[in-house]
């Protein structure tokens, strides 16, 4: 497994589908532009989104840094709160985000093809995990989310400080 993990692979599905949606809603804007909302509330909403993704995107790769560093299984900060934090970043915040300043429905397929990729491979780091952190990381696995926090994540983690 390299340090990119399924980046790679997640990465080249995204992009794709992002630039086959793209051109689609420059040849079809009447059928893809999102009319519902005025654009200016789906740039504000976007900046947003974005920023709050990117920074916990910057403080997930921190966190796994120092731990690859040291060379152990990384399960606190926001991987207390789901497995793939850098990943969730992508798929929950920083693709929808920046899908808004397009204002095109039709590129709301993006964070699902996301999503899906993500689906198909991250077995490949799981496993890889698994044969390296053994019983600490299935352990770790059973009681923590892949990108979707378990509701009352925070309640879990008030308890944790306490």
């Amino acid at each position: 497994m390299t340090r990119c993990g399924i980046g790679p692979k997640f990465s080249i599905i995204t992009i794709l589908l992002g630039v086959l949606a793209g051109w689609l809603t420059g040849i079809y804007p009447d059928l893809f532009i999102i009319t519902a909302i005025p654009y200016w509330c789906l740039v504000i909403i976007g900046f947003f989104v974005v920023v709050s993704g990117i920074v916990l995107y910057l403080f997930s790769i921190k966190v796994y840094n120092h731990g690859k560093k040291n060379n152990k299984l990384v399960v606190d900060g926001p991987y207390s709160i789901v497995r793939h934090p850098i990943y969730a970043t992508w798929i929950l915040l920083i693709c929808p985000g920046t899908i808004l300043f397009f204002g095109s429905w039709l590129m709301f397929l993006i964070p699902l093809a996301a999503y899906i990729s993500f689906k198909v491979y991250i077995h490949e780091e799981d496993d890889y995990l698994r044969n390296k952190f053994g019983q600490a990381y299935l352990d770790y696995q059973a009681k923590t989310n892949e990108i979707f926090p378990k509701w009352g994540f925070w309640k879990d983690m008030n308890k944790e400080q306490s």
